[in-house]
Formats: C-alpha cells, structure tokens, sequence
C-alpha cells in the first residue's frame, strides 16, 4: 500500500512541477522498475506495467496523442463552448495583454513588471488630482461622514 501512496505522491509531485511528458513518463517508469526490483514479477506489477505502456507510452508519440486525445478534446470543447461575441472578439483584436498576461500565467517573470517605465500624468490629469481631487479631499471627514453624518455633507454631494 505504500508503494502505491508513493506513487500517487510521485504523479502529484510530477504534475506540481510541471513536468513534461517525456519527463513524467521516465519518473514513473523508474518507480515502476524499482517497485518490480523490490517485489518482484507479480499480477500486480504486470498490471502496473500494462497500464503504463498503454496509457503513458502513447501519449508520447505526438501522433497518437493529437489523433486520440487532443482531437477529439478540442471538438467536445468547441461544442460545449458558446459562440464568441462581437464585443469578445474586438476585444481579443484590441492590442496587447500587457503584463497582466504574466500575471495571469500562474509563474510572473517579477523582472518583466520591475523593467517596465513608471507611468505618468499628464498635464491635464495632474491638474485635476491638484485642483478638484485635493478641493474634494479637503471638504471629507471621515470621523464626521461614518460616525455622526452617515453620509457625505451636502457641500460635497452639491
């Protein structure tokens, strides 16, 4: 039983790091071939064995893998899936992700956002944070506005 915790260990382990195929195929192939070192031909060794040359050895082969699994993933995911939008489809032809795509791939580069140019105002949005944004922030007390008020002063909302 342990040796059959260790495995799953190993394929959550595998998939953690984000091992490639051929990769992971050697990892349990080498558990394989110590797990039989260790106890020997069994019916369950042969089990272990068969099931891994006839499910991780293929997907191996690109061929087999697209023609079997990848093929018919992709038509039951373009089935299930609703037909895109006009406002979908401008916004994917709209321009680049920038950085969020970094952030949204799981493994950021930090670098990438440490690289890029801070961003400045311009004239006219600096003008409005000193003029109205700062008249607006002097008229709020927030003691005053959540405790006593509950609300914003009429001289603001005006």
């Amino acid at each position: 039983m342990l040796w059959f915790i260790a495995l799953i260990a190993l394929v959550l382990a595998v998939c953690y790091r984000r091992t490639s195929l051929l990769m992971a195929t050697w990892v349990i192939g080498l558990w394989l071939m110590a797990y039989l070192l260790a106890y020997g031909v069994t019916p369950f060794s042969q089990g272990l064995w068969a099931l891994y040359l006839l499910i991780f050895m293929p997907l191996n082969i690109n061929t087999l893998r697209m023609k079997w699994i990848s093929r018919p993933m992709f038509k039951l995911m373009k089935a299930a899936l609703p037909p895109m939008s006009q406002t979908e489809r401008e916004a994917l032809e709209a321009g680049t992700v920038w950085w969020d795509a970094e952030l949204f791939s799981g493994k950021p580069n930090w670098k990438m956002l440490q690289d890029l140019p801070p961003t400045r105002l311009s004239a006219e949005e600096q003008a409005f944070i000193d003029g109205p944004v700062e008249t607006l922030c002097a008229m709020l007390n927030d003691w005053d506005i959540t405790r006593n008020r509950m609300d914003l002063p009429q001289e603001v909302w005006d």
